[in-house]
């Protein structure tokens, strides 16, 4: 009998165990958009302000620049960072620091290292680890900044414009005394400029220097102010944020008649959003409803945009003639300036980018004339350059040596120097301020159009028809009631802090014309004090010449009337 065949041992079927999943490095989250009220006079105004630099949102702004900085660190090209390379890397501390003061040292104590950023133990850092790596200085990338509060003192310089122009010291203004500011050109244009300066009109109470604030004064007003707007009178919140009190306040401000519901007289809202807030069509709204407006829709939806020059920034609403059809008067000052009037009171917005020569372009020169002096003539530096006796000296060249040394080879060239600052600048240059700030303008800024700190001859000769408006309708002198307290919100790069940290009611004074940079090239040249005029003591031409251009006859040549003129000729020279 055949044995029977041999039956394996039966074996249990069990899953195999579940490899570990890789883990997931979220990125920081950044949000651009941010919820600004304002408690104007006439009524409250919510806008929400959504924040770009370089048309790009924050979050594909900090992931391009970090991107920059680890392929910086990968030296060997192979798309992720081992130990060595990691050293090479800015610290979260490092690169906080570098956002709020500009400057990066790193140190031993701050140095990153493997261990620290390799979050998933495989001895290398991905890219995903290392822009995971980032907390503290992502959260510092956009900063609201403290409302700049209201300066009393520029009532002193209101009340010096005011009493010069008031010919006959009964504490208005007529037409004729606001025309009469012209023929102060003769008498006080001290650096003949064709303009006036607020120095220049009033040398006893504005400083020669805009960069310091203005000196305490014990003039007095002879005429009824305006209370100073506190700084809670614009305020900023992350969206969805805007807390419950604020109805509660609205309704303690605006609540005359003591009822706890507020009409559409005490409110101020225009019929539109009125209506559309007043839901049991009683005539005025209770907390409810009002807090309705504090959670809905904002009343207006704003961008503001940077850009590397002044001319590419930009403020924008979404919709100006939805905006218009609910009362505000809308003026685009310049494209990257938006003025919004409610009742008497206006709302700048702007996107800043100053001018003048940033910090950080006089900080690379600072540094490239260190680097010169530590290379002694030659094309690069040598560890020996920056050490010994010259350790002190050269600290930062010594400290960034080996980071900035990207091939290695121990000498440290102009080229390999610059770019590792470049990495670094790259960084400063996305750093954003949101700067609210209450002022009462005095009336030289009321005066002063395009708020170049000077007086051009079309903006006084303009003065009274910008100016009446600010009075009640029907109004045939000015007083001192059109000084009301203006509301403003700047975008600005947070290293040009010290271009645009300056206290209300004084000056910026870079020393330097504003360039013209419209019309023809013979305008621009011509146009010497860059007022956006060409005068005739500025036209080099003759009188007959400047006639021809000059359609209007007010003896300035203006941009439209040069840009016709330009093409004209043109089309007669192409005949």
């Amino acid at each position: 009998m055949a044995a029977a065949p041999d039956t394996p041992p039966a074996v249990p079927t069990v899953a195999p165990a579940p490899r570990p999943a890789k883990p997931k490095f979220v990125a920081p989250a950044f949000d651009d958009t941010h919820e600004m009220l304002v408690f104007a006079n006439k009524r409250p105004v919510r806008i929400r302000v959504t924040v770009r630099h370089e048309s790009a949102s924050l979050g594909e702004l900090w992931r391009d620049r970090l991107r920059k900085a680890f392929n910086f660190c990968d030296r060997d090209g192979n798309g992720s960072l081992g130990a060595k390379e990691v050293t090479f890397a800015f610290s979260d501390q490092g690169l906080l620091q570098l956002l709020q003061n500009g400057l990066y040292q790193p140190t031993a104590g701050n140095a990153p290292t493997l261990d620290a950023l390799d979050r998933d133990g495989d001895a290398e850092v991905s890219f995903e680890e290392f822009i995971a790596s980032y907390p503290r200085s992502a959260a510092r990338l956009i900063r609201v900044l403290p409302v700049q509060s209201d300066s009393a003192q520029n009532i002193a310089v209101t009340e010096a414009v005011f009493t010069l122009l008031d010919a006959d010291g009964n504490g208005q203004l007529t037409q004729d005394e606001v025309r009469r500011v012209e023929k102060f050109l003769a008498t006080h244009d001290a650096d003949e400029d064709e303009c006036l300066s607020a120095q220049e009109l009033t040398p006893n109470v504005t400083p020669r220097s805009g960069l310091q604030p203005l000196p305490q004064t014990t003039a007095r007003a002879t005429g009824p102010y305006p209370q100073p707007a506190t700084a809670q009178a614009v305020v900023l919140y992350p969206p969805g944020k805007i807390p419950g009190t604020v109805t509660q306040q609205l309704i303690l401000k605006h609540d005359r008649d003591g009822d706890f519901e507020l009409t559409r007289a005490e409110i101020g809202f225009d019929d539109r959003t009125f209506a559309a807030l007043d839901a049991d069509r009683s005539g005025a709204l209770d907390g409810e409803e009002l807090d309705v407006w504090r959670t809905g829709p904002p009343d207006l939806e704003l961008a503001l945009s940077l850009a590397p020059r002044a001319a590419g920034c930009s403020a924008k609403l979404a919709d100006e003639k939805e905006a218009a059809r609910r009362g505000f008067k809308i003026k685009q000052v310049e494209n990257s300036r938006l003025v919004l009037h409610v009742g008497r009171q206006s709302i700048d917005l702007w996107a800043f980018s100053p001018a003048v020569p940033s910090a950080a372009s006089a900080l690379k020169s600072q540094y490239a004339y260190l680097f010169a002096q530590a290379a002694n003539g030659k094309e690069h530096i040598d560890e020996k350059d920056v050490g010994g006796p010259n350790a002190v000296q050269f600290q930062f060249i010594r400290v960034v040596f080996d980071a900035a040394d990207r091939n290695e080879d121990g000498k440290l060239t102009r080229d390999e120097f610059d770019a590792y600052f470049d990495l670094q600048d790259s960084f400063r240059d996305i750093c954003l301020n949101l700067a609210p700030a209450v002022q009462t303008p005095t009336l030289f800024q009321l005066l002063d159009e395009n708020r170049d700190g000077r007086l051009s001859v079309r903006e006084l000769r303009t003065a009274w028809d910008r100016l009446v408006v600010l009075e009640e309708p029907g109004a045939t002198v000015l007083t001192r009631s059109i000084i009301q307290p203006a509301l403003s919100l700047r975008l600005t790069r947070s290293f040009d802090r010290y271009v645009v940290g300056v206290q209300p009611g004084t000056l910026i004074s870079t020393g330097q014309m504003a360039v013209p940079t419209k019309g023809p090239l013979w305008f621009r040249k011509m146009d010497r004090n860059g007022d956006g005029d060409v005068s005739r003591g500025e036209f080099v031409g003759t009188r007959a010449e400047f006639d021809a251009i000059d359609t209007d006859r007010d003896d300035l040549i203006s941009l439209d009337e040069a840009e016709a003129f330009d093409k004209q000729a043109r089309v007669k020279g192409e005949k």
